[in-house]
């Protein structure tokens, strides 16, 4: 699994989400401060879906403001 979004161009697996100790995933992206940006995570087989406790969401992408 990964998150993909306008900050790393879309491209899958430029930030993988790893399985904590604790059962959670977790990823760390850096962002600009006072920025918008649109995400979506990748997960098995394809399967594209959001965060639901994004700042945000615009049509099929969650939004996170920074």
């Amino acid at each position: 699994m990964s998150v993909v979004g306008d900050f790393n161009e879309w491209r899958p697996g430029v930030h993988p989400v790893a399985l904590r100790k604790d059962g959670n995933r977790a990823v760390t992206v850096e962002l600009p401060k006072g920025s918008t940006h649109s995400f979506r995570y990748l997960g098995a087989d394809g399967h594209w879906f959001n965060d639901d406790t994004a700042d945000d969401q615009d049509g099929p992408n969650s939004l996170i403001h920074t």
